[in-house]
């Protein structure tokens, strides 16, 4: 099974979403950054070095959100998600082909992975009370 991690990075009542390049699973999709957990890595190392290679920045790591699998066609994955803040940087587009910081309200309007999908109903929900 593929482990990945990800991190919720929230700023103000919004957070950050990045867009998949073309391509492979779900290309042109939404997500929040993170990646593949590496041999010998733990899932918090792992969120901390996506966020510094895909997005140029440092992050600090809040508690852990939610532990999930999701089982694609092709493959099953578990996913780890902290929440997070940016704590040095700006965030800017390495990998992804787009980065938005989304509001409770524009969060179900954007088309996500399917594995994210009933993290960011529940997610919309939290950061509309």
């Amino acid at each position: 099974m593929l482990h990945v991690a990800a991190v919720i990075l929230r700023r103000d009542e919004k957070v950050l979403i990045c867009r998949r390049g073309p391509g492979g699973s779900c290309g042109n999709l939404w997500e929040f950054p993170g990646g593949k957990v590496e041999p010998g890595e733990s899932p918090a190392d792992c969120a901390r070095r996506e966020c510094r290679e895909e997005l140029g920045v440092e992050v600090e790591l809040g508690p852990l959100y939610e532990q999930t699998t999701y089982a694609y066609p092709e493959k099953q994955i578990a996913f780890t998600f902290y929440t997070g803040r940016i704590c040095q940087g700006d965030p800017c587009m390495r990998v992804h082909t787009g980065l938005c910081w989304a509001g409770p309200e524009e969060l179900n309007g954007f088309d996500f992975c399917p594995a994210d999908q009933d993290l960011v109903r529940r997610l919309a929900r939290e950061l509309a009370q």
